[in-house]
């Protein structure tokens, strides 16, 4: 408990220091120590980030920052990393050329593979490390959510959840043509350049992990697909179809047919 108050206090102090100091009320859950290290904060709730971090690691090949120390305490998950020195891939990606371009994806797609092969706690449950439950950021609204312990039952809760949106006629048919015979693999569930680092053409570090677990196999490909970047690049897009091993195009337009519908909550 200790730790968790000195990690309070120091978001307490730089946070009212960002605020009076320096005009920046809103200074997010990240902060950059001059030392080389990064402390983050994050909701407790599901799993905890670190250990996901941890987990990543000790399991795969796949560039992931050290984490120094966690803790937990007054609602929230903190942790303390190694700074990754690169540039992030979605201010990177423009200036690429094509080799450039295909060195990142190469790399990629084989991180992919690997964090696939995980195998879930027990086939086919849906949930976070440890059999918890899950996080979504379009699905904020809901806090946390899940496990379920099966693929029928995470679709399910994703016609609840676009329920308030959608015409009930219109969702039955969306959960008819939803295939509940899938594998279930693990996810980052945030695959998006803002979440990569790169140094010229190499992958330096996979970030933000909070919302991995295990999901239905085309998650992975829905969710990179949903707002990846800050300004929209077709290019990228079209890239996403290289990175994930399979192609999941049916599922992520079935996907988009309930999310066009919708406004904060998917």
């Amino acid at each position: 408990m200790l730790l968790a108050t000195l990690f309070q206090l120091f978001f307490d102090i730089h946070s009212w220091y960002l605020s009076t100091w320096c005009n920046r009320p809103f200074a997010g859950r990240v902060r950059i120590l001059s030392c080389g290290l990064v402390v983050k904060r994050s909701s407790l709730f599901g799993a905890d980030e670190a250990n996901i971090i941890r987990y990543i690691r000790k399991n795969t090949t796949i560039p992931v920052p050290r984490i120094v120390l966690s803790t937990q305490g007054f609602g929230s998950a903190f942790m303390l990393m190694e700074y990754v020195e690169g540039e992030v891939l979605e201010h990177a990606w423009r200036t690429m050329d094509e080799t450039q371009r295909a060195n990142i994806v190469r790399q990629l797609r084989s991180y992919l593979v690997q964090l696939r092969g995980l195998p879930p706690p027990r086939a086919p449950l849906v949930c976070s490390l440890g059999g918890t439950a899950c996080k979504d950021p379009r699905l904020q609204s809901y806090g946390s959510f899940g496990p379920f312990p099966t693929v029928s039952d995470f679709h399910n809760h994703l016609v609840h959840a676009a329920a308030p949106w959608i015409d009930d006629i219109f969702l039955k048919d969306i959960r008819s043509r939803m295939s509940d015979d899938i594998r279930v693999t693990f996810t980052h569930g945030d695959f998006a350049p803002r979440n990569i680092i790169v140094r010229g053409d190499e992958v330096a570090a996979i970030i933000d992990w909070e919302h991995a677990g295990w999901y239905p196999e085309y998650w992975e490909y829905v969710k990179a697909l949903y707002r990846p970047m800050g300004i929209k690049d077709q290019s990228w897009n079209d890239t996403v179809k290289n990175i994930v091993p399979q192609d999941y195009e049916k599922e992520w337009r079935l996907d988009r047919e309930m999310t066009d519908y919708m406004v904060g909550a998917i």
